[in-house]
């Protein structure tokens, strides 16, 4: 692994006021919080990257460049999260959940949470225009140590299918629903044409670092400005 994946990614996933009858509630950001977090990543001296630029060897990367990516591309990234990385200048990258779009995050709301918009086709291309990167994460936000081999690969492979030919553009890059992953499904990613692929352990990548267990920094309703930071700046320097 060449040393582009010494980059911080950054993992978010809403950027909205708390509804205090989620049950996840660590998931929110509030918009203040965020354009905060963006001000301290401006002030670092950071330029936001997509992902999938980190495995083209002929990218020009900036001289301090951050991975920002949000899972499971609901609508208040559009609303709420894309016009203040416009303002910084920042891009990022979205997990989108392929049998979801324009749907709900039904594998929360199964489970008692409340519902939450997810992004539809128009609205994709919208963020795609201002610059925002896609990627896969599954069909059904599935957790992928928790079916079959069989079903595993229908999620990773159907995904990517399933986007492409409903989005203008290659979808090459995957998230892990909840991380969960074994060495099998790694290589089934790998196999279906992915490039790279994020879980949600925690730190820094290095040379060593699998391409299709990527690490990243989560930032939660809680990770406030010297907390986010902090492990910004204790990710290089301790692997962590």
């Amino acid at each position: 692994m060449s040393q582009t994946f010494r980059i911080p990614i950054l993992m978010y996933h809403k950027v909205e006021r708390l509804n205090r009858r989620s049950t996840v509630q660590g998931h929110y950001v509030s918009p203040a919080l965020f354009r905060k977090q963006m001000a301290v990543l401006s002030a670092m001296g950071y330029s936001a990257v997509p992902l999938n630029s980190l495995y083209n060897p002929g990218a020009k990367l900036p001289r301090k460049p951050v991975v920002i990516t949000f899972d499971d591309g609901y609508v208040n990234f559009l609303t709420n999260a894309l016009p203040i990385l416009r303002t910084y200048k920042f891009v990022s990258t979205v997990f989108l959940v392929a049998n979801q779009l324009g749907g709900t995050n039904a594998w929360d709301t199964k489970h008692g949470d409340v519902e939450e918009r997810l992004m539809d086709v128009p609205q994709i291309l919208e963020a795609k225009a201002a610059g925002t990167a896609f990627g896969s994460h599954t069909l059904d936000h599935a957790d992928l140590q928790a079916v079959s081999a069989a079903e595993a690969w229908h999620q990773i492979e159907g995904s990517k299918m399933k986007l492409e030919k409903e989005l203008p553009f290659e979808i090459d890059t995957f998230c892990y629903p909840y991380g969960r992953k074994t060495p099998e499904v790694c290589d089934m990613v790998k196999r279906a044409g992915y490039r790279l692929a994020c879980s949600t352990e925690k730190g820094q990548n290095t040379e060593d670092t699998n391409p299709f267990a990527l690490r990243r920094i989560n930032v939660r309703r809680d990770t406030s400005v010297p907390v986010f930071a902090m492990k910004l700046l204790r990710g290089p320097n301790h692997g962590r």
